[in-house]
């Protein structure tokens, strides 16, 4: 039997997190057929060998180099066989267990929509920012900068506030792969799965294209996925900076204010006034969580300035 859906898994020394992705993947009410296919990018730590012995029904593809997240899903995409796509993190838990239902719901009501994303929230519930939003574009990167998404109806580059608890689905130009469901006609129109970034900011190139295919990219709030994305403590890797960086030169390339600068400079003046802002808070406050924020908000800060430095040589 053909399945209707195919559930693509990165994993790269993932075996903290597998284990109870793919179980809840397994408890979920999934109302058709499905296919699970795992891309182990080059673990060196028996992942995929684990996958292949604890979970008999799983494809798994054990490669012997790091392909990437897009050259990775690239792979197992092209091995599948379902009508719909899920991207699925191994960090990414389905702790509702009609979710993948909701969303695979929402395509077949909606034929115009190529791309379905959910809520993604930390193991306590607070909404995840990162979960979708809006292309990199000199005034959606110095809105974000500002700190002000979501407010006066103002778009940045990620869904925040208001915009994360509508009452329906928004629509949005791209969705976080974590959990990232596709109509296959619709990666079909751009060309597969394919990307020039290695890791980071795959998931907004995808969304933008799918959006200037024509199709619309709906994120439902209304349903959840608990995405550990390294926890919800301090020390956050930077790297994500580098992706977006990556995803504003793709889209703005030729235009006016393409310069990375007006990628970069905006974004570290932000961080840089937020970090002292909470800084100043959490001392007065006796507040370590704000505390967090603004070491974040530095280590943010320097990465951008170190990487305009070294594109200046």
């Amino acid at each position: 039997m053909t399945p209707a859906l195919s559930v693509l898994i990165v994993t790269y020394k993932s075996g903290a997190d597998i284990d109870t992705c793919l179980a809840l993947l397994a408890a979920s009410r999934i109302d058709r057929a499905y296919e699970v296919i795992v891309v182990d990018n080059a673990s060196g730590d028996g992942t995929a060998e684990r996958i292949a012995a604890d979970w008999p029904g799983i494809r798994v593809m054990a490669e012997t180099e790091n392909h990437g997240f897009a050259g990775a899903n690239a792979l197992a995409y092209a091995a599948s066989r379902g009508a719909a796509i899920l991207l699925l993190n191994p960090d990414a838990y389905l702790r509702d267990p009609d979710a993948v239902s909701a969303a695979l719901a929402h395509l077949d009501a909606h034929r115009q929509v190529g791309a379905v994303g959910l809520r993604l929230v930390f193991e306590d519930g607070r909404h995840q920012v990162g979960d979708a939003g809006f292309e990199p574009r000199p005034l959606t990167v110095a809105v974000h900068a500002a700190g002000l998404s979501g407010r006066f109806g103002l778009r940045g580059v990620y869904l925040a506030g208001g915009q994360a608890r509508a009452p329906g689905p928004v629509s949005v130009d791209w969705l976080c792969g974590a959990f990232l469901m596709l109509r296959r006609e619709a990666v079909e129109a751009i060309g597969g799965l394919s990307s020039p970034l290695f890791l980071y900011g795959e998931d907004v190139d995808w969304g933008c294209r799918l959006r200037d295919a024509g199709w619309r990219v709906d994120y439902l709030p209304g349903r959840s996925v608990v995405h550990l994305q390294g926890g919800s403590g301090s020390n956050r890797s930077a790297r994500w900076l580098d992706g977006l960086a990556g995803v504003y030169a793709l889209r703005n390339g030729g235009r006016r204010l393409s310069s990375p600068a007006f990628f970069a400079v905006p974004l570290w003046l932000g961080f840089t006034a937020r970090a002292a802002a909470y800084g100043l808070l959490g001392r007065l406050r006796r507040r370590p969580d704000l505390l967090s924020k603004s070491r974040d908000m530095k280590r943010f800060a320097a990465h951008l300035a170190n990487t305009v430095e070294t594109r200046s040589r």
